[in-house]
């Protein structure tokens, strides 16, 4: 929906500062001037932060480490008093807050009161659901937080085809949740949050990549095809789709799957942003899953420290961190055909 994606880039815009924007720009020349140079140069602050309200989550998606209990973290909410040191310490310099990591941010109780604050602090912030908890209270409170953006999983067009991944979920509660949220903008007279469907393509759903464009056409909201992370790749997996433009892994000459990314490449998550963990740590990406990687406390001093400086240089230099091998950073996404 092209004139949705126009008004959520003006929403985006409306946030920048000039300090935000320096800041991205110190970002990106430190980056080139590192990548041309060979030396390891790193200005700027945060400009993407990821924060944790939960690791719990409802369902029980099989390659999930909070889905299939192999988490090796404590579940727990993000307390109120760390997201609020968080939001303070960070607020200045975010480009965008992503409210979410491992987990269902809809099981926290105070998830509305989170992405109020950070509306208050003029951040654009996205958060993402498996859409179980779309009712139509809840939708109300969510267009009311100010939230920008909100990702919704969908990963198959009739309730068979779905539970196969997202475990212990209702389609008709996600479509139905939809629905609210759409009725919800039009109530309370507002074009926020832009809403967009997230299909994660497997092999038990890539039949029906046709029908999820449809459902999407009928709920008006838009779709992003997401290739899928699976733990155990090298030797294929079932769960891999038959068509390979449609996976973020290739198969080789000798019948092992690795990552569509360049061997040179060049991490830029690391580089400019970091995501705080229900447990209050702070981490160098999303990919961390389990908190083995941790810079420190949340503060924009420990994002500068020895630690955080160490980690970014062996994500340039080496090709040896166990989490890197499966990150999708630098792999092209799916293009939807029209």
């Amino acid at each position: 929906m092209k004139k949705q994606k126009s008004i959520d880039a003006i929403h985006f815009l409306k946030t920048l500062t000039l300090r935000k924007i320096i800041n991205g720009l110190l970002l990106r020349l430190s980056y080139r001037i590192s990548i041309f140079s060979g030396k390891h140069i790193h200005w700027g602050k945060p400009e993407s932060l990821s924060i944790e309200p939960t690791n719990l989550c409802n369902l029980k998606c099989p390659e999930c480490p909070s889905g299939n209990n192999l988490m090796t973290r404590s579940r727990l909410f993000l307390s109120d008093e760390n997201y609020k040191k968080s939001i303070s310490e960070f607020a200045p310099w975010l480009s965008n807050l992503i409210l979410y990591f491992q987990g269902e941010p809809f099981m926290h109780p105070k998830i509305y009161d989170f992405i109020a604050l950070a509306t208050q602090k003029n951040i654009y912030t996205t958060t993402s659901t498996n859409g179980q908890f779309l009712s139509k209270e809840n939708c109300e409170k969510i267009v009311k937080s100010g939230l920008k953006r909100l990702i919704v999983s969908i990963d198959g067009t009739d309730q068979n085809t779905y539970e196969k991944y997202r475990v212990g979920g209702s389609f008709n509660l996600v479509v139905s949740g939809i629905q609210n949220l759409v009725e919800a903008k039009q109530t309370l007279n507002k074009h926020t949050p832009y809403v967009i469907v997230q299909f994660v393509v497997f092999k038990t759903n890539e039949h029906q990549i046709d029908d999820i464009k449809k459902l999407c056409k009928k709920l008006t909201v838009d779709l992003t095809l997401k290739t899928a992370q699976i733990d155990d790749f090298l030797n294929g997996n079932e769960l891999l789709p038959k068509n390979q433009k449609l996976s973020r892994y290739a198969r080789d000459k000798n019948d092992k799957f690795h990552l569509k990314r360049k061997q040179n490449f060049k991490c830029w998550r690391v580089w400019n942003g970091s995501v705080i963990s229900a447990d209050n740590k702070l981490l160098p990406c999303c990919f961390d899953k389990n908190a083995e990687h941790s810079y420190g406390s949340p503060e924009l001093l420990v994002w500068k420290n020895k630690a955080a400086s160490d980690f970014r240089k062996l994500v340039w230099e080496k090709n040896t961190i166990e989490m890197c091998k499966n990150c999708s950073e630098g792999v092209k996404p799916i293009t939807l055909s029209k």
